[in-house]
């Protein structure tokens, strides 16, 4: 037995869990110098160990097929027993190699040298296709092994590079349910928005309502203390006439009464009867005119009273209408404008504040702004990893390139932000 055979058997046995030869013993080696460097040597291990391990997966795909017809041949129940006996397998080996049949292997059944349905799996190892079955669709898991050159990977950074595949879908999955949510309160507050553009505007409009009916009302009551003062002046007139009027019935009735009373006084003639009789005609006409003139005097004395009531009456009414206050005093133009400038300032200044508040929290509701903040968390982190990872190289040349390399790509990325 070659100690290809060997190397390949204990592949299969030990650490992909397929059935091959039983390991020998080691035997010691002639000594041999090919003259190549340690470093070149490694570079051969690894290849021909990953070229191994993709003979492994391919050997195991065919195995895998064969398993999987035989357990539908197989009765039920007699699939341990069938393992044990006839190819010693555990049933979680077999499981393993019929997974890999069914993810991997072709429709073209083959002895020897079975290949992986895409040339992409079949640069794999076993191990590493084995790990690469966390990733369930068949196109994101080849679409993961081209992005990150898994080939190249050891069993655990590959593990790691899975692990942190799965953390940044959960986080971008989170992100985009937050990114949801977000966007479901920011069409919230966009429609509460327009609700208070909507309370905004019907408060100028009421307003302006509000100012117009103020106006309207201070007009009329200027108006109708204008004509209360109108009438005030009127009877205040009246009353002046009446008195007037008055004050000359008294005066003439005075006169008539003084004229009546020497009339009456005069002797009487003796020489005839008829001037006796003129004397008692002109004594009853002046009495007549002196009964009219009383008569007068009275008329003219009752709408003098008459004009005093009402006048007190109207200065009454005049002095209640003063007594209301501002609304009733006739407004000047400036206060009738900043009557109207109140009542709007006001009301935008409160609709202003509304919308303020809620711009501000439609632009923390952003959902671009949301993802924004968990690339930038993600970032950092892989950032700080691999800052770690340089300090970890021990060769100085390299490390710097590293350094150089990161600072060139800072440098690129700084040159693409707007």
């Amino acid at each position: 037995m070659s100690e290809m055979e060997v190397t390949e058997g204990q592949l299969l046995s030990q650490d992909f869990g397929v059935g091959g030869p039983p390991a020998t013993a080691e035997v010691p080696l002639p000594p041999v110098d090919s003259g190549k460097t340690p470093d070149i040597l490694a570079a051969e291990i690894r290849t021909i160990k990953n070229q191994t391990g993709r003979m492994v997966l391919n050997a195991s795909i065919e195995v895998g097929r064969r398993l999987t017809e035989a357990k539908a041949k197989l009765p039920h129940g007699s699939w341990g027993e069938y393992l044990k006996n006839e190819v010693d397998y555990s049933p979680s080996q077999a499981q393993n190699l019929m997974r890999v049949f069914r993810e991997y292997g072709s429709d073209q059944q083959s002895l020897f040298g079975g290949e992986a349905k895409s040339q992409t799996f079949g640069r794999l190892t076993f191990s590493q296709a084995l790990s690469l079955l966390v990733i369930p669709d068949e196109d994101e898991r080849e679409k993961f092994v081209r992005e990150n050159d898994v080939e190249h990977m050891s069993v655990r950074e590959l593990n790691e590079a899975l692990k942190a595949r799965d953390e940044a879908e959960e986080k971008a999955a989170a992100a985009e349910e937050t990114a949801r949510g977000l966007q479901q309160e920011a069409e919230r507050l966009r429609e509460e928005l327009a609700d208070q553009a909507q309370v905004y505007k019907a408060k100028l409009t009421a307003a302006d309502v509000e100012t117009t009916e103020a106006n309207r009302k201070a007009r009329e009551a200027q108006e109708a203390l204008d004509k209360q003062r109108e009438k005030a002046q009127r009877l205040q007139d009246a009353l002046s006439e009446a008195n007037t009027s008055a004050q000359a019935a008294e005066e003439e009735h005075t006169r008539l009464a003084q004229e009546l009373e020497e009339l009456r006084s005069r002797p009487a003639e003796a020489d005839t009867a008829a001037v006796e009789a003129a004397r008692q005609a002109a004594i009853a006409e002046m009495t007549e005119k002196v009964d009219k003139a009383k008569d007068a005097k009275k008329k003219a004395e009752e709408k003098r009273k008459a004009a005093e009531e009402s006048l007190e009456a109207a200065q009454k009414e005049l002095a209640d209408l003063k007594a209301k206050g501002p609304e009733v005093r006739e407004l000047t133009q400036e206060e009738k404008d900043a009557l109207t400038a109140e009542a709007v300032n006001k009301a935008k200044a409160e609709g202003a504040e509304q919308i303020r508040n809620l711009e501000k929290k439609l632009a923390a509701a952003d959902p671009n702004v949301a993802e924004f903040k968990v690339r930038v968390d993600s970032w950092q982190k892989g950032y700080l990893e691999m800052m770690k990872a340089i300090d970890r190289i021990a060769q100085d040349d390299v490390k710097q390139a590293a350094r150089n390399l990161v600072k060139a790509a800072l440098e690129q990325m700084g040159g693409g932000v707007a």
